[in-house]
């Protein structure tokens, strides 16, 4: 009989395994001692991915991302930081912000935020987590992208010296000074009826300009077909095509506002399409959700035929949630948080923990 473990894509393991006395995978998983399995298409077996005991370690966790596929120009690394494993993703492209002719024209590689990987993390999680790592690095390119002529004669706080070429902001890119706009957040959110012909002159991204191509009344909101115009070294996949705006008001904010969160969803778009695992495209749009839903349904209801396996999945479970409760910060936050968890009676769950004298 032949068994496996369960990743998104299942893992054979032996054709002589003994659940009484299983072994780990290559991605750091054990089944449980005496775990149910299920039956799969082609005859064989499998432990399904929430018995399997997770020991995730640097070198299983390389073992799971030397199996992703992400689109060109990105990569994944994963690294160790004293006890704590995390994933990376490598961004390689042209400057967002080229100073001069030659750093414009010159490949250089980024990197994103760190992606905590906890050491019970199964291998399906991280695989989601790289894919969320991989759609955030992108959004992070698509928020420096976007620029916003800026019209300096109608505000005289601008620095008039500056020249035609530099007068392009990015209002949606990821260093704005956060506690300086708080304080200054009444500045920040008026608006004024929108001639969206008028202020796509002002608006590119990655190099692209937008042409409308059609409007559509939708009761009260608008829907604006926008032509993608131009080349650019930066997102291939937009030449050529067209991208929906739908507005929910008339007002200059809502059309930028729904225009930069289509170009996001237009990338997510894209990488569902490319990434996989082991050559799967687990996020590809192509899947039959019903049949997602099948099987989703057959690996998690399962009967339970040997009363030994109980305790062995309860353990296991205690040790996976309750390793997830933090402690209570101190000062003011610590004070917030009491406070709301305080307010509910008879709370489930996991309860933060108090530090002692050693914690």
């Amino acid at each position: 009989m032949v068994i496996f473990m369960s990743a998104p894509v299942l893992n054979l393991v032996s054709s002589q395994i003994n659940l009484d006395q299983p072994r780990q995978n290559e991605f750091g998983e054990t089944p449980l001692a005496f775990s149910p399995t299920i039956r799969l298409a082609d005859g064989g077996e499998a432990v399904p991915q929430q018995y399997l005991d997770v020991d995730r370690k640097l070198d299983n966790l390389c073992n799971v991302v030397a199996h992703i596929s992400l689109p060109c120009g990105y990569q994944l690394f994963a690294g160790q930081n004293g006890s704590c494993l995390y994933l990376v993703v490598a961004v390689i492209g042209k400057e967002n912000y080229p100073t001069s002719a030659k750093s414009a024209s010159k490949d250089k590689v980024v990197y994103s935020r760190r992606w905590l990987i906890e050491p019970t993390t199964p291998t399906s999680e991280i695989v989601q987590t790289a894919l969320l790592a991989m759609k955030k690095a992108r959004e992070h390119e698509v928020r420096e992208l976007f620029t916003v002529r800026i019209d300096q004669s109608l505000d005289k706080s601008l620095d008039k010296s500056l020249d035609k070429s530099s007068r392009v902001a990015t209002p949606f890119n990821c260093h704005l000074d956060l506690p300086l706009m708080a304080g200054d957040g009444s500045t920040l959110g008026s608006a004024s009826p929108v001639d969206v012909d008028t202020q796509l002159k002002g608006l590119k991204f990655a190099g692209y300009t937008f042409e409308v191509q059609q409007r559509i009344e939708l009761g009260h909101k608008r829907l604006f077909e926008l032509n993608v115009v131009g080349k650019s070294s930066h997102f291939l996949e937009l030449a050529g095509s067209s991208i929906s705006v739908i507005c929910q008001h008339q007002d200059q904010r809502d059309f930028v506002h729904q225009l930069i969160n289509a170009l996001i969803a237009r990338s997510d778009r894209f990488v569902d399409e490319l990434f996989s695992f082991k050559g799967f495209r687990r996020f590809s749009h192509t899947l039959d959700p019903i049949k997602l839903a099948k099987f989703s349904y057959k690996t998690r209801n399962i009967k339970v035929e040997d009363a030994r396996f109980d305790k062995n999945f309860e353990n296991m479970s205690y040790k996976v949630d309750a390793s997830k409760a933090p402690f209570y910060n101190d000062g003011e936050l610590g004070r917030q948080q009491r406070q709301l968890i305080s307010s509910f009676s008879d709370l489930g769950g996991y309860l933060p923990l108090e530090k002692t004298a050693n914690r």
